[in-house]
């Protein structure tokens, strides 16, 4: 499946003849795959007249610049995804050969969001969502605010599921994407002061949210903008990811003429039972993860399908039918190093959990969101 390749410096090919006219000869006669395209215009030109498979392989390489960065890309599939534009037909799937970068799919989230000013005075709280021990145990707790909250700001109390909430302090911010603290204020047991209801998860209060169409990762691979510039929250709740001030969007250096062919394809993505309802989104991508379903791992729920697998996986995998043990073909790498990477399918029975591909390429239950994982994205020529 290697047949790496990469196209030519020089205009040497495309001046003694006309390229398509070449490819279609190649084709009429069975010998598409002799001929490698020179430029990606050429590339999106076979896709569109659906050729691509004439002249390429699954398994086949190619490679675009991002900065100093050269990147591969495995063919992992033709005509397998729906282009979002619905005046072609055609796609081309590529997928990162290795694991580009570790980003965390989204943060630990703030517990309120304040509708209105949240005066000074004392409140107390029940988090829900939760397990049977830590944050949201069905315990009620209080606390009391020097300062008001205003408008639009948040009160951020972090956890974890094994935990007494107690030992963690309560902060508040002015915004969602302020990391100015306004004050940090001890919680205690009890009942006294002012409820509030409209509180986020508790399991996204400590780990963060597994719904992929409002992820910080699915922002991250479909920006272009500098570092500091590319995270805006999806929901109220949503705080700053940890690589907000250091990482520039994924597409931000890479080749004009390869962005140029890369059209947006429709995702669909389980939502968790626990928080967001089961049933599914719809996105419109031009990079996006690949799900479970299509890495030939199964299904999350039957009544949800995330995509078809594509044959990278399902025609060379060690199994013969959908599995979710080892399977050296999904294991990726980063600098010689076998790697786990995110998947963007949540965990059903769970509100932070996301699904991923281990090491030996397993599939592994989930890791919460706030991990910060093993990236290596696919996207479609169209």
């Amino acid at each position: 499946m290697s047949n790496q390749f990469g196209f030519l410096s020089d205009d040497t090919f495309a001046e003694k003849m006309d390229t398509m006219n070449q490819f279609l000869a190649a084709i009429a006669t069975g010998q598409g795959g002799s001929l490698k395209p020179t430029s990606w215009s050429d590339v999106q030109a076979l896709v569109r007249k659906g050729l691509a498979s004439k002249v390429f392989a699954v398994g086949d390489q190619l490679t675009c610049q991002r900065g100093s960065t050269t990147l591969v890309w495995d063919i992992i599939g033709f005509d397998i995804d729906t282009p979002a534009d619905k005046q072609f037909t055609h796609s081309m799937t590529l997928q990162l050969h290795e694991v580009f970068d570790f980003v965390q799919f989204n943060a630990p989230a703030a517990m309120y969001y304040a509708e209105e000013e949240l005066a000074a005075g004392i409140y107390h709280v029940t988090p829900k969502n939760g397990w049977s021990g830590g944050m949201g145990n069905g315990k009620t707790y209080q606390f009391t605010l020097t300062k008001a909250v205003p408008k639009g700001g948040q009160i951020v109390w972090n956890g974890a599921w094994d935990q007494d909430p107690l030992k963690y302090d309560i902060k508040t911010y002015a915004s969602p994407t302020s990391t100015t603290v306004i004050e940090t204020v001890k919680p205690t047991e009890g009942t006294g002061g002012t409820e509030l209801t409209t509180l986020n998860s508790g399991q996204r209060m400590c780990y963060g949210s597994n719904n992929y169409k409002e992820s910080a990762v699915r922002e991250w691979l479909n920006s272009d903008k500098v570092a500091g510039s590319v995270w805006t929250p999806a929901t109220n709740y949503d705080r700053p990811p940890s690589w907000v001030s250091n990482k520039a969007g994924f597409m931000n250096g890479m080749d004009a003429d390869f962005l140029a062919v890369i059209g947006k394809t429709t995702k669909v993505t389980f939502r968790n039972n626990v928080t967001d309802g089961g049933g599914s989104d719809t996105t419109k991508d031009k990079f996006f993860l690949l799900s479970r379903r299509e890495l030939f791992m199964g299904d999350e729920v039957s009544s949800v399908k995330e995509g078809e697998p594509y044959p990278y996986y399902s025609n060379y995998s060690d199994y013969t039918s959908p599995n979710t043990g080892a399977d050296s073909n999904r294991v990726k790498y980063k600098n010689g190093s076998p790697q786990w990477q995110w998947e963007r399918t949540p965990n059903a029975g769970s509100s932070n959990g996301v699904r991923f591909v281990g090491y030996t390429g397993y599939l592994n239950s989930s890791n919460g969101a706030y991990s910060s994982g093993g990236v290596a994205p696919a996207c479609n020529v169209i």
